[in-house]
């Protein structure tokens, strides 16, 4: 009976770390891969931005005053997309 409980116990605690963590380290890597490429695209947008206020001397000349455009070119650059209110790789 006593080895019963054990094996219980065990089978158990393998389980909970089975579905805990692998659900919880997968979701919390996605994350972590979209802030990512949030803030990589801000640094860009915002080089972009300073690029176009000194003059357009970076050979950027197609980005517009609304930022629009520098968002587009910065998604390129980086191979990114925007969806759903995140940035994701296009390999992904």
């Amino acid at each position: 009976m006593k080895n019963l409980i054990v094996l219980a116990v065990v089978i158990g605690l393998g389980y909970w770390y089975w579905s805990g963590h692998r659900t919880d380290s997968t979701e919390s890597l996605e994350s972590d891969r979209l802030q990512e490429n949030a803030a990589t695209m801000q640094r860009c947008i915002n080089q972009e931005q300073r690029m176009q206020s000194t003059g357009g001397l970076a050979g950027v000349a197609d980005v517009g005053s609304s930022g629009v455009d520098a968002e587009r070119l910065c998604a390129e650059k980086n191979g990114l997309y925007k969806r759903d209110g995140g940035w994701y790789r296009k390999q992904d």
